[in-house]
């Protein structure tokens, strides 16, 4: 019950312009017309011509007005034959239901109902009277429907315009920080050298240390926005040179064996893969133990790149392992190798760390 009357009351709300409207014409029609005219028709004369002159008012709007503008090449002389129709089979009908519920159902009317030249004549009247009225409500309709669509329209494409500018705004935003990005390089390399060559003499040492660094922070920080792959050649250089700061690092000798095939000169990988390997392995590896070195490994099989790192686990090492460079180069495989490519890690029995990258080439 209580669920019948919500449903009710949410008709009666949706719908409430359409009834006070009806309430103010059917009062006007009844009540100010009656008083003008001096005398009024019985109640059910009233229900029955209000509710089927409604019910035509919305058949026409809802069913004749859009099967007439459906048809746009024959809308000129579609709409005035369903009207016609509309007509001849609406006045007849509703003399006839009259007479019929007069006579059998005890309805009371002011005049009988029959199909005189008198109430054909009204009753064709009142039927095209409607007609019009639900006729300027379609076209009222349609016009509200499009007025909303047009400013939906105008909504979105200002929103377009704004995000554009937006767009445009970190665009330029970006080009000024790439441009100040290359002016800071720029100055920290001039400093290295002069500081290179002021150590060359005193501490040879810290100086091969300070231009290994410029080496590999000037191929870390290139950027060529058409470039997504990089020679291995490179990489490998850039390991090496890695390899030799933190020897030069060290107090003692580190353990590290870099392993690699003589013919990967023109295989291309994406870059700062490797250095990223090679960087975990140095700062989580126990690479003090002679008999248990660190393991690089490079090669090339049925053109598959397998990349390998092997180290024992640091368990007395103070940096805290997040994964961050694992998992980016995790996402950046995926992104650029998709599904031929894969990265693979384990932590064996012996307290080893493996990696394993495996890169299947065009």
């Amino acid at each position: 019950m209580k669920e019948a009357f919500t449903r009710c009351f949410n008709f009666l709300y949706k719908h409430r312009i359409h009834f006070i409207a009806w309430f103010f014409f059917i009062f006007y029609e009844v009540i100010i017309s009656g008083i003008l005219r001096g005398y009024f028709a019985t109640a059910g004369n009233y229900v029955l011509f209000y509710v089927l002159n409604i019910c035509l008012f919305y058949f026409h709007a809802y069913v004749i007005m859009p099967a007439a503008k459906s048809h746009t090449k024959h809308g000129i002389w579609l709409l005035p034959l369903l009207i016609v129709i509309e007509v001849v089979f609406y006045v007849p009908f509703s003399i006839l239901l009259a007479g019929f519920l007069n006579k059998y159902a005890g309805l009371m009317l002011v005049a009988p109902a029959t199909l005189t030249k008198t109430a054909v004549v009204t009753s064709v009247w009142r039927t095209i009277y409607f007609i019009l009225f639900s006729s300027g409500y379609y076209y009222l309709v349609n016009y509200l429907k499009e007025r909303k669509i047009t400013q939906e329209a105008e909504k979105e494409k200002l929103i377009m315009i704004i995000e554009n500018q937006n767009v445009q705004a970190e665009l330029i935003k970006s080009q000024y920080a790439r441009l100040k990005a290359q002016i800071n390089p720029h100055f920290l390399f001039n400093t290295l050298s002069f500081i290179y060559a002021s150590a060359r003499k005193k501490a040879p040492e810290a100086a091969e240390a300070i231009i290994t660094l410029t080496d590999m922070m000037r191929y870390s920080i290139q950027d060529d926005d058409e470039k997504i792959f990089t020679d291995i050649a490179l990489e490998i250089e850039q390991i090496e040179n890695l390899i030799k700061l933190y020897q030069i690092k060290s107090e003692t000798k580190l353990n590290v064996i870099l392993e690699y095939d003589a013919d990967l000169a023109k295989i291309q990988i994406i870059p700062l893969v490797l250095i990223t390997l090679v960087e975990n392995v140095f700062k989580h590896g126990d690479l003090l133990q002679e008999a248990h070195p660190a393991l690089i490994s490079i090669n090339l099989a049925h053109n598959i790149l397998i990349i390998e790192t092997r180290n024992l686990i640091n368990l007395n090492g103070s940096v805290i392992s997040h994964n961050i460079g694992l998992d980016n180069i995790k996402k950046r495989i995926q992104m650029v190798y998709g599904d031929k490519a894969f990265l693979q890690t384990d932590r064996d029995k012996s307290n080893y760390f493996n990696v394993l990258l495996s890169i299947e080439l065009n």
